[in-house]
């Protein structure tokens, strides 16, 4: 797996996930079979599949694998990826294709052994052919973005950000939905959520994980990730022991620097 603060690129097991609803738009593709995708009680077979940020929805697959790459919302302009995303998984020789290049791209990183990780852009061409193009958010609702980006644990409060905008509390928090496409509480939640990628390898208690990673206790902590990916804490780090988990840039506070450069399929997935 590999954990930028813009996208996480993740290849491995997929588990049995029950409804799940991340706060990043979810690009899945096949490894070797069409996956089955389930939104709106609907079931659809898919060999490339892009679910919107914060759209519940089920997915299964034949083989137990799954490549799923996320995309945080503030970071890409979902409505031009997801125009073109959908062209391409609505005819299934180019959606294979693409498929397949995601796959090869795994395997160009396994390959290259050790060093530094390619910046986003370069990751992206790898895996989808092209940079994904970025939109331009407020620079007052950017740096609040920035901050809960680098240390999604911090305890940032709304009144707090409004305050160092220099905007009332009211102004802020209709700037930041209108900037992000959703409420500043959510959004905190969400990359709250998304921290504990961080560190699902670490030999650490579940109470010890949910301080780390900003939550008030562990049940709290278990509640809000089974909502958020549809499996329980402890069935994820059971199946993340032995990930490796590779930090583009400088991850994140109280978390140990990169592992060597190496993915392969281990665990029971995210």
């Amino acid at each position: 797996m590999i954990i930028g603060r813009e996208r996480v690129f993740y290849l491995g097991l997929l588990g049995v996930p029950s409804e799940r609803a991340l706060g990043a738009s979810i690009l899945y593709s096949s490894l070797s079979r069409p996956f089955n995708l389930c939104v709106d009680g609907v079931w659809q077979s898919r060999w490339l599949a892009m679910v919107p940020p914060y759209q519940a929805h089920r997915i299964s697959t034949e083989d137990g694998l799954i490549s799923a790459i996320l995309l945080e919302p503030e970071a890409v302009d979902l409505g031009r990826v997801r125009d073109w995303i959908d062209c391409v998984s609505g005819d299934a020789q180019r959606a294979r294709i693409l498929a397949g290049r995601i796959r090869r791209a795994y395997g160009a990183l396994h390959d290259h052994g050790g060093g530094t990780l390619p910046a986003t852009w370069d990751l992206d061409r790898l895996f989808l052919g092209r940079p994904l193009p970025s939109p331009i958010l407020d620079a007052r609702v950017a740096r609040v973005v920035r901050a809960m980006q680098a240390d999604p644990r911090s305890l940032h409060t709304a009144r707090d950000c409004a305050a160092g905008a220099g905007l009332s509390f009211s102004r802020f928090l209709h700037l930041f939905k209108r900037e992000t496409g959703v409420s500043f509480r959510k959004f905190r939640a969400w990359k709250r959520a998304r921290g504990v990628l961080y560190h699902v390898n670490r030999p650490h208690s579940m109470t010890e994980v949910a301080l780390e990673a900003g939550y008030p206790d562990a049940a709290h902590f278990s509640r809000c990730v089974r909502q958020v990916y549809g499996l329980c804490p402890s069935d994820i780090f059971a199946g993340s022991r032995r990930l490796p988990i590779l930090f583009q840039g400088l991850g994140i506070p109280g978390v140990p620097g990169p592992a060597p450069l190496t993915l392969r399929v281990v665990g029971k997935g995210v």
